[in-house]
């Protein structure tokens, strides 16, 4: 919804799955209790009166609750009593059907509510929860949105107050589900956002641990919103609907009421993929800021990718597929391949309208210039500390390369079942330090049936390097081949920390020489699954990191009570950790040669923290 100098209103559907014991004292055994968090204090308050109008036309079930926190404003609209402040409603049927006069049963009469504090939102879904339990949950935040950021205007985020002149930032969003999921131990079925531009990447990390599903729009949204007379008629007529069919039926619902001519988008994404997503993003990232006489296909590809009406979010979808076309490398074009894989594996329904045809349900900030650059960026979202996609934006601007990199894999041909050893050479080019220079993950393009599984490596993680020194990194991979044979090559960058600026900087994008995987006698099945294969080698990996962990936290502890100090070593063991847990949170996804991956970092960590300790 959009109105006055807004871009457009939002509203946020939140999804709890919860068993609850407790009983309601409105009904028990409900299968779903839709939440809606309505935040009027501002001038869509009329379309808030509308909004429950159409709730009112389906209303409440014995199988289906539907519970409202209205917050209205004065001035706006003056219509059932011109009430000012917030009320919290059951929403029960309207004799009339669809109207414009609210009959709901008033449950609370709270007085003003900030309803852009997120102790509010915490407040409200807990409320519901205790007084009408039920197997699911469904909060809805309704307001204006902007995605991460503020637009012109007070949005920053969704739901503004404009009585308390407040909003909740993503984080806030992210600290009230957190909040009354025990820190996602209770996860919601669906965050959904009735909200201009709230399907994001950006928002979707940051509310990931909390809930099973998200659903919003790319793009801004009509002042009428979400289709809640249709959406809640296929709700009560539903009632077992499982949470993906749920989310399915508000994109359903929101396209069919404005149609595909115009500007209209709206999406649903299953949240455990899209940790997968992440991964893929952070290494596409990482590569394309070392794609080196590939910044004007880059440029290219920004400037023809879909955008919405903040022109700094693009669909993330359409901006990997035309860095395919545009970028003729293959170790890039490979990573934008699993990108897109992951994004259509994780949006489970999606709608767009003719005016964004490349709409394909998540977007990504991407200023198109330096100059519209937003530094709070780098500390408003979780993605830009997690991923390196801030990093190739400011590397995207102003493209330099400080370090070199060299990739040579050995022997150059080789059997299927046999290892292969690949190096990366790096140097440091500029006149000082440069520190914590890290080999990215290497991306394996391969052809015909070869294929290549991670053995080992790097070795060593990282390293310092003063000016024009060099470091050797070693990855060792097992190769495998069908009947047909086929070749390998590998490509990867660095990248560290200028001890001068303090900025992360690049090597440009290497691709080692092609290594032949001669066909022949076909030892394992040709469509053998690598990923599944890696699950026990992954898993016995994880184990023995994690005890190399415990043992070296002892050794620490003794350390320090011999009273050296361990500090030099510190930054070591705390990186470990950080690549053990995602060693783990891989492994639970399904991810194995991701999670094999960060068990081999972790474990290499460990073993030079632990030198680091004997050197005290």
């Amino acid at each position: 919804m959009y109105a006055g100098n807004f871009s457009k209103t939002a509203a946020v559907i939140l999804v709890v799955i919860m068993v609850c014991a407790v009983p309601s004292p409105v009904q028990a055994a409900a299968l779903w209790t839709v939440m809606v968090y309505m935040d009027g204090d501002n001038n869509l308050e009329s379309a808030g009166i509308d909004d429950l109008n159409e709730m009112e036309a389906i209303g409440s079930t014995a199988q289906v609750n539907v519970v409202v926190q209205f917050d209205r404003h004065a001035g706006y609209d003056n219509t059932n009593g011109d009430w000012t402040n917030t009320k919290r409603y059951y929403v029960t049927k309207d004799a009339n059907g669809y109207d414009t006069v609210i009959t709901s049963t008033e449950v609370v009469n709270m007085g003003e509510v900030n309803m852009g504090d997120p102790n509010e939102l915490a407040d409200f879904i807990n409320w519901a929860q205790t007084n009408y339990p039920a197997d699911h949950y469904m909060v809805v935040l309704w307001d204006h949105g902007s995605g991460w950021k503020g637009i012109p205007g007070p949005v920053k985020a969704v739901c503004f107050d404009e009585t308390d002149s407040d909003e909740l930032s993503v984080k806030e969003v992210a600290a009230a589900l957190g909040s009354v999921t025990s820190s996602g131990i209770f996860p919601l079925d669906i965050v959904g956002f009735d909200a201009c531009l709230m399907a994001m990447v950006e928002v979707d990390y940051e509310i990931m641990p909390f809930a099973h599903y998200r659903v919003a729009s790319e793009e801004v949204e009509p002042w009428d919103g979400w289709d809640y007379l249709k959406f809640l008629d296929y709700l009560v007529s539903n009632p077992y609907a499982s949470p993906q069919e749920v989310s399915g039926r508000v994109v359903g619902t929101y396209m069919n009421f404005y149609g595909i001519t115009g500007f209209e988008t709206q999406s649903a994404v299953h949240l455990n993929p899209t940790g997968t997503v992440v991964d893929a993003l952070d290494i596409f990232a990482l590569h394309l800021a070392g794609a080196k006489g590939f910044e004007a296909q880059i440029q290219q590809a920004r400037s023809e990718v879909e955008a919405f009406s903040d022109p700094d979010y693009i669909d993330l979808h359409h901006f990997a597929r035309l860095i395919r076309k545009y970028v003729l490398h293959r170790g890039i074009k490979r990573d934008a391949a699993i990108l897109m894989g992951a994004i259509e594996q994780a949006v489970t329904a999606e709608g767009h309208g003719f005016m964004n045809a490349n709409a394909r349900g998540m977007s990504i900030y991407y200023p198109f210039s330096v100059a519209g650059y937003q530094t709070d960026y780098e500390n408003d979202v979780e993605l830009s500390d997690d991923t390196f996609w801030d990093e190739f934006l400011k590397q995207s601007y102003s493209p330099t390369y400080p370090l070199n990199a060299v990739l040579k894999a050995e022997p150059g041909v080789a059997s299927s079942t046999d290892f292969v050893t690949v190096t990366m050479t790096v140097t440091n080019t500029e006149d000082h330090t440069i520190t914590g220079i890290t080999p990215s993950p290497l991306t394996v393009v391969s052809t015909l049936t070869a294929h290549a599984v991670l053995s080992s490596g790097p070795t060593p993680v990282s390293a310092d390097l003063v000016a024009s020194d060099t470091a050797t990194y070693v990855w060792t991979y097992q190769v495998f081949s069908g009947g047909m044979g086929g070749t390998l090559t590998f490509s990867g960058n660095a990248y560290g920390t200028d001890s001068v600026s303090g900025e992360t900087v690049f090597s440009p994008l290497a691709v080692s020489n092609t290594v032949i995987v001669p066909g022949g006698q076909v030892t394992e099945k040709p469509n053998v699954d690598d990923n599944q294969n890696t699950r026990p080698l992954a898993q016995n990996r994880i184990q023995s990191a994690d005890r190399d962990y415990q043992s070296l936290l002892e050794l620490f502890a003794a350390a320090e009570k011999e009273g050296k100090d361990t500090t030099p070593c510190e930054h070591l063991l705390e990186l470990a950790e950080e690549y053990l847990q995602r060693a783990q949170d891989n492994y639970e996804k399904g991810n194995f040669i991701a999670a094999n991956y960060w068990a081999l970092q972790a474990t290499a960590l460990l073993e030079e923290a632990e030198e680091c300790l004997e050197q005290l």
